[in-house]
């Protein structure tokens, strides 16, 4: 697995958040709806000089974060993102979270509206960075999975159900008439249409269960194990230590710090055991290099996983 080159971890979130491939390929997923497109910002030596640099001095950036509103992963994903885009030279940000309301209803939110000077034209950004975990096995010679087959750690997320509700409803906000009235406002006439998905896939560990329709081929499955099967785990993946990610940890591959200790193979069920005696659900594992660096990332969970969340 790839890392970025940054000491301070919010600066290897913000590059993995706008530059790193996206999990799925919107245009596939978009189907007839032929203009929703992925966002595609590209790692250019100018945006890498201004990672460099923030990385040096990250100031600008956490003083940005620290006003945050909410512990949640996606508002903090969201936020890097609109961090970048109001700093970006190629674009302007627009609005980000603006609410539409209707007759003092909230009929959604657009996560970011973005001006791109290179197109010289508004877009409308859809955000999500998701974590799945395929529960079930194929059948034979089928070479995509269902979406509905991929389960959030909490179960109660599923992919197919993120998609639809991406495609049927956020994306398509701008169509409605309050939301057109809104926009306007702006001086927007016409918007472009992007999702961009972020996040990884795990299929179960032994278990020959394809990626689904519209994975990016050029994202790699990961896996995820029962606590059991850590033995056998280990003697395939060879990792000299391990390192469990707490949510706030889950975006940018992991990177060793000097406040932070490692675990050992030997100690890593015991500890893992805790964590989920402790809440319960699958927990998410980097295994690390002899440098700290993270070469695999793993969901591990109880036996229960998924019924005990109401799954399957």
């Amino acid at each position: 697995m790839s890392i970025y080159p940054y000491q301070t971890r919010e600066v290897r979130d913000l590059a993995w958040a706008c530059f790193s491939p996206a999990l799925m390929d919107t245009a596939r997923l978009a189907g007839d709806q032929a203009d929703v497109e992925n966002c595609g910002f590209t790692l250019t030596p100018l945006r890498r000089a201004w990672l460099e640099n923030l990385d040096r001095d990250a100031s600008p950036l956490l003083t940005h974060l620290s006003v945050l509103h909410s512990r949640r992963l996606g508002v903090y994903f969201e936020s890097l993102w609109h961090f970048f885009l109001a700093q970006d030279p190629e674009v302007e940000l627009v609005a980000h979270n603006l609410p539409v309301t209707s007759d003092g209803r909230t009929l959604g939110e657009f996560d970011c509206i973005y001006f791109c000077r290179r197109r010289q034209r508004h877009v409308h950004l859809e955000l999500a960075v998701k974590f799945y975990l395929g529960w079930r096995d194929a059948p034979d010679k089928v070479s995509v999975s269902d979406w509905s087959d991929w389960l959030g750690p909490e179960v109660s997320d599923r992919l197919d159900l993120k998609i639809s509700h991406l495609l049927q409803r956020q994306i398509r906000l701008g169509e409605r008439e309050p939301a057109r009235q809104l926009l306007h406002k702006l001086g927007i006439h016409d918007l472009q249409r992007e999702i961009e998905i972020k996040g990884y896939l795990f299929r179960p560990f032994r278990v020959s269960l394809p990626p689904p329709a519209a994975f990016n081929p050029g994202r790699a499955l990961n896996n995820w194990l029962r606590l059991g099967a850590l033995p056998e785990w280990h003697r395939e993946l060879a990792a000299p230590q391990y390192l469990p990610l707490p949510r706030p940890e889950w975006l940018a591959p992991a990177r060793l710090s000097g406040d932070r200790s490692a675990i050992a193979p030997g100690e890593l069920r015991d500890k893992l055991e805790a964590l989920l005696g402790k809440y319960g659900r699958p927990q998410l594992v980097a295994a690390l290099d002899d440098q700290g660096m993270e070469v695999n990332r793993f969901f591990v969970t109880g036996p229960g996983w998924p019924e005990q969340f109401g799954g399957a």
